[in-house]
């Protein structure tokens, strides 16, 4: 993105400063890592950018904001760089894949 276009889209500036923040701030251990939708809009409110829930899932879908927010998986909020929580209706792996991934990351490292 070119300094022309944020200057013709000040929301979108706002929006992506703010996300940025907020990332940085959760890698720092500032803030908590954990947000629900609501938490992430009531942030986002206090800096007087309104969004409503449709607006943030139509806008991780696609950059800029796909560099900030991962996926939003029922309420829960999954920034860049963290890991997903399985669903809750998914199975364990079963022991038998866990000891073939293991086999593999053997092979692989004595490679």
């Amino acid at each position: 993105m070119f300094l022309f276009e944020l200057d013709e889209q000040p929301l979108v500036a706002k929006i992506i400063a703010l996300s940025d923040q907020l990332t940085t701030y959760i890698k720092l251990g500032r803030v908590k890592p954990n947000w629900t939708v609501d938490e992430l809009l009531d942030y986002y409110r206090k800096y007087d950018v309104i969004l409503d829930k449709q607006d943030l899932y139509n806008m991780i879908k696609q950059e800029p904001m796909s560099n900030f927010i991962t996926n939003i998986q029922g309420d829960k909020v999954t920034f860049k760089g963290q890991k997903q929580e399985p669903a809750l209706d998914s199975p364990p792996p079963a022991p038998e894949d866990q000891k073939k991934v293991v086999k593999q990351m053997a092979q692989r490292a004595a490679k």
